[in-house]
């Protein structure tokens, strides 16, 4: 209950301030808002730094390599701070409490390219130094894939990028150290408009490191050999959503099982008929009709053939 001072002016209480600062950090803010949330929001008063420091590590987003080393110190605060309070606890419950216990729940990085333009050129393409921006990703994920306790509830990990190529990205095998307890990957890729055919057009298939945990996928941004190329790595695979679902159908059919049962323009995705149990001869898809031979063995897409690692 709050009483109104007619001396002080009145004060909003921290559950409803609470909520307000919950709603605006859930936005689609763009990078530059959220560092700047991340910078004001702790210097209004007490309780507002209270409330964002919660906010900030449940679901945490990392705007630059000298964010990505303070967070990673803020967990480990934590953890520490944790496992002294729960140093006496034993027993198969002692764990459990403890992952309720730390916050970080998920992590969006949002890797930048300063120097990008409208130019294919220009779009990032690896080199023998990385950037650091995905230096700082690389040994995120490497420390919690080493220190499950730095965030043992953690489920979401999301990779933004803006200014990037996504053509060479699955070289650096930086989805290799993704956190085995990780079960939902999100990958974003936001490119010069006018090249984004001619990325998609110079993709070449890639063999991708296992990431057993994964079973939710989303991926923006590049293309269906792409999308494909990560969903063979995810053998528990359980749900997919792309902005390109008839491109994914059409080059990997045996993936209508996971994809949304609504197509991105709203039309329902209809299952394949398929003769003999092996081979599926027609997929109907906004009621299209594509007619091709196709192995729908799962085994074969989430293993990946000997031809697609060369």
């Amino acid at each position: 209950m709050v009483i109104n001072n007619p001396h002080r002016p009145p004060v909003l209480p921290v559950e409803l301030s609470y909520q307000i600062l919950e709603e605006a950090w859930r936005l689609p803010l763009s990078m530059a808002e959220r560092r700047d949330l991340l910078v004001a929001l702790p210097l209004v008063c007490t309780s507002f730094r209270w409330i964002a420091n919660r906010l900030f590590l449940r679901d945490a987003h990392v705007v630059s390599p000298a964010y990505a080393a303070h967070f990673l110190s803020l967990l480990q605060q934590q953890r520490d701070r944790l496992a002294s309070t729960h140093s006496n606890d034993d027993g198969p419950d002692a764990s459990l409490a403890l992952a309720r216990c730390c916050r970080c729940q998920s992590i969006t990085f949002h890797i930048y390219d300063p120097d990008s333009s409208p130019n294919l050129l220009l779009v990032r393409l690896p080199s023998s130094s990385s950037p650091a921006a995905c230096n700082a990703l690389e040994t995120t994920l490497r420390a919690l894939s080493r220190d499950a306790a730095l965030a043992p509830a953690l489920h979401r990990v999301a990779l933004h990028y803006t200014g990037w190529s996504f053509t060479h990205e699955l070289e650096h095998a930086r989805l290799a150290h993704l956190p085995p307890h990780v079960r939902a990957l999100e990958l974003r890729f936001v490119t010069p408009p006018a090249f984004a055919q001619r990325l998609r057009q110079i993709y070449v298939r890639r063999y991708v490191l296992p990431m057993p945990g994964v079973r939710s996928l989303r991926i923006y941004g590049t293309c269906p050999a792409f999308i494909a190329d990560v969903a063979r790595a995810c053998p528990a695979l359980e749900s997919l959503e792309t902005d390109d679902v008839r491109g994914v159908l059409e080059l990997q059919p045996s993936l209508l099982s996971f994809v949304s049962p609504m197509a991105g323009d709203g039309a329902p995705v209809k299952s394949p008929v398929v003769s003999q149990g092996t081979k599926a001869r027609s997929v109907e898809w906004s009621g299209n009709v594509i007619s091709a031979k196709y192995e729908t063995r799962t085994r074969d897409w989430k293993r990946g053939r000997r031809g697609d690692a060369k």
